[in-house]
């Protein structure tokens, strides 16, 4: 799967560059590649879907079925409180 990934990432950069030859030519500056973290963001999705406002890294997120699958949460054992 890793492999996978990384060619897609491959894919994607020389599409890019590929377009932002084709903008310089009609004196466009389109910017440089940047590769995106995707590490959590499947995970900051099912938080947002749950109407939890917190990032995936966030403790704010540990609650309900979040909290159940790390082992704990909010009102089980660990004391936080939003401000």
């Amino acid at each position: 799967m890793p492999e996978l990934l990384m060619t897609l990432e491959a894919m994607r950069k020389k599409e890019h560059n590929e377009k932002k030859f084709q903008a310089s030519l009609k004196g466009v500056d389109i910017g440089e590649y940047q590769e995106e973290n995707r590490g959590s963001k499947f995970d900051d999705i099912r938080l947002r879907a749950a109407g939890i406002d917190a990032t995936a890294n966030d403790v704010v997120s540990l609650q309900g079925s979040f909290a159940a699958e790390a082992g704990f949460g909010i009102g089980s054992g660990l004391g936080y409180s939003k401000e």
